[in-house]
């Protein structure tokens, strides 16, 4: 009397819902940091500057303001949240890689089409909302309270 679990099964179906969730957040968050929720073919005004020191007032452009650099925090949390989730072998360092890789290309992106400032604080800070959100996704894997309810 042997009877089977199938454990792997209900985890595949979950992973592949976050997988689709995690494309639409990254969807969503090209259209957010590029064109600023707007529609890309709308017009809008050629904006393209370089600031490479970060957090500060330099090369005639202000110093960040604090609710700017809590929403590029807050932006990519659910990147590494759910980075972490759909792949739990990666390390908080590659997740840190990843979105710092992902926030240059977008910040990139923004100075070649000429829709944005692009801007070294807009990485670092992106990169630091990931790693919360790496760090967010460990606690919750760890909570006592989760595992027990699972093993019942």
């Amino acid at each position: 009397m042997t009877t089977t679990t199938r454990p792997a099964a209900g985890r595949r179906g979950g992973a592949s819902v976050l997988g689709v969730l995690f494309g639409v957040y990254l969807v969503l968050l090209v259209w957010l940091v590029l064109w600023k929720l707007q529609l890309p073919w709308e017009a809008v005004p050629v904006q393209r500057s370089l600031k490479l020191v970060p957090f500060v007032a330099a090369e005639g452009y202000g110093a960040n303001a604090a609710r700017e650099v809590a929403g590029n925090v807050a932006v990519f949390v659910p990147f590494g949240l759910g980075l972490a989730r759909l792949r739990p072998r990666f390390g908080w360092w590659r997740i840190a890689a990843a979105a710092a890789g992902l926030s240059a290309g977008l910040e990139l992106a923004q100075f070649a089409l000429a829709v944005g400032h692009t801007d070294l604080t807009d990485v670092l800070t992106n990169t630091a909302g990931a790693l919360l959100g790496t760090v967010l996704a460990g606690r919750r894997r760890r909570n006592p309270l989760v595992e027990s309810a699972r093993s019942t």
